[in-house]
């Protein structure tokens, strides 16, 4: 990554979260004083691993608490200045069984060597063996710069290892676009048990003529300092750092196996670049976003890839793959378009220098490190926790407290309801939707309102039948004939609020509706179909 050297020359400026203007997006401080932080990751279980870019892996158990010792410690063997050090890392999927965690660092003197090694867990599970390294991959560099370093195990199993183009200017040596070179490429390669790999037989160039490599999935790339494995699928995604005037996030589909070629040194972003030699541009895989660089108006640097949102706290964020850059500090996120294509929207203008990864918890929560200021923030959505209730008031709804209102009936708009307070004008399902906590917007759940002096029922003598009463476990609910295909039962309890709705099996004239999980009380069958409107109660008794 090449902006790190620079960043570092500004190691003691402290970084505030409140400078970023109010979004339902927010970073909240989980862990500090760990300055150089650059990858961040977990083992399967609750704790997160925080890598240091000189040398050292640190455990975070909780909010604010990062143990005192090391979980590993190899700043003697790592070269550390510029984008060099101890750039990224990976948990074996069966670490809780062997123990074994993998590491890409650069050592040695001069340009340096690239190196990738297993390492295993101490007697004690907070702490590493720092004598237990055994060499994967050694690549010597012939730069300082473009070094990649990013680690992960997809969902197939396999490990998959990024490695930048080598350095220097405009790639001099076109490694990027050569396939017989593990420079500019993502490997995809198998651990053994007695520390060496094997390759995959579906790796798309197993077999091929000529010196092509056989660990290498994906080239034609700079230098992906940060890639994310979705968990859902596999899919790839990839932060190709650019030379001059564009940053690009690249994807490709999990279990697709042709060897993409992403472009570089071709093209740079969309844009050509030097294209002399080059193949056909339908041969590439094109960035699914490209930013821009200050030359040309933006505010981008170096992209950092990210990961897909998979936890369950913050359902707006799920399916999202978050990224971000260096410089901006703009966290953004990419999300299907539901036609192919993919929207790019920024969630939030964080105003900070140096953030340098975004990984996830063993949940699929998301934070990030900064390698300036030494922070880890958790990645959350404040509007998440905000919930709206309705209840009965005589004879009116009232909302929970807000700071604005807007009242439906039946799905539409009730012209001028924008009070807390709404007097009932008739039968039907009431909502509300506020907005609260600076611009968090919340929609209540459904209140189903029922006078039997405004009752319409479907027919004359239209009724509906239930049984047991009391009921334990289950109620039968039976019509008479004239029910049409397609009504809707609710379930109400004592003061009107919708506990449940299905739908009318087509051709039925019984339903079997659970009770086991209902409180003793009375209770209210609601069906409503294009004909009208029937009732009836009944009572829950455990």
């Amino acid at each position: 990554m090449k902006y790190i050297l620079t960043a570092l020359l500004f190691a003691g400026l402290a970084w505030s979260t409140q400078a970023y203007a109010q979004s339902r997006i927010e970073l909240v401080p989980y862990a500090a004083e760990l300055g150089t932080a650059v990858d961040i990751t977990h083992a399967g279980d609750g704790r997160l691993f925080v890598a240091r870019q000189y040398g050292a892996i640190f455990l975070v158990r909780d909010s604010m608490d990062v143990a005192d010792i090391e979980f590993l410690d190899i700043a003697s063997r790592v070269l550390f200045n510029g984008e060099r050090g101890l750039l990224g890392m990976a948990f074996d999927p069966d670490f809780a069984t062997n123990g074994h965690f993998y590491v890409n660092y650069i050592t040695g003197t001069g340009d340096g060597i690239s190196r990738i090694s297993r390492f295993t867990v101490g007697p004690n599970p907070d702490v590493a063996d720092p004598n237990s390294e055994v060499v994967l991959i050694s690549l010597p560099q012939p730069n300082p710069i473009h070094q990649a370093g990013g680690l992960a195990f997809g969902t197939d199993g396999y490990l998959y290892c990024a490695l930048g183009d080598g350095g220097g200017s405009d790639d001099p040596n076109n490694e990027g676009q050569d396939p017989t070179s593990l420079f500019g490429t993502i490997l995809r390669i198998k651990p053994e048990s007695d520390g060496t790999y094997s390759i995959p037989p579906d790796n798309p160039f197993v077999g091929a003529s000529g010196d092509t490599l056989p660990e290498i999935w994906a080239y034609g790339l700079r230098n992906p300092f940060r890639f994310g494995i979705d968990p859902a699928n596999g899919d790839l995604w990839i932060g190709d750092v650019g030379q001059e005037r564009w940053e690009e996030l690249d994807h490709w589909p999990g279990g697709l196996n042709t060897g993409p070629n992403f472009g570089w040194r071709c093209y740079e972003g969309n844009a050509p670049f030097i294209t002399a030699g080059c193949a056909d541009s339908t041969t590439f895989q094109w960035p699914v976003v490209a930013l821009s660089h200050g030359i040309l108006g933006g505010t981008a640097c170096a992209i950092v890839a990210g990961e897909v949102y998979r936890g369950t706290r913050y359902p707006y964020l799920y399916g999202r793959h978050l990224y971000t850059d260096f410089c901006s500090g703009e966290l953004r996120s990419v999300l299907p378009d539901g036609q192919g294509g993919w929207v790019d929207e920024l969630l939030l203008s964080t105003g900070m220098l140096g953030i340098t990864s975004i990984g996830a918890d063993s949940a699929g929560e998301l934070y990030t490190t900064n390698v300036i200021s030494g922070l880890v923030h958790k990645i959350v959505d404040r509007c998440a926790e905000v919930s709206v209730a309705i209840d009965l008031v005589g004879d009116s709804l009232v909302s929970t407290e807000a700071d604005t209102y807007q009242w439906f009936l039946n799905g539409d708009t009730i012209t001028g309801a924008t009070d807390r307070y709404l007097e009932l004008t008739g039968n039907g399902t009431y909502t509300v939707s506020v907005t609260l906590n600076e611009g968090c917007v919340a929609d209540s759940e459904p209140y189903v309102f029922l006078s039997t002096a405004m009752f319409s029922p479907a027919s004359p003598g239209a009724v509906l039948r239930i049984r047991p009463v009391p009921a334990d476990d289950v109620v039968y609910i039976e019509g008479d004939g004239t029910t049409a295909e397609g009504a809707m039962l609710h379930i109400l309890d004592a003061r009107g609020r919708m506990l449940s709705a299905v739908r009318w099996p087509v051709g039925g004239q019984r339903m079997a509706v659970p009770v086991c999980d209902l409180v003793d009380g009375l209770y209210t069958v609601l069906l409503i179909g294009d004909a009208g409107s029937r009732s009836a109660r009944f009572l829950v008794q455990h």
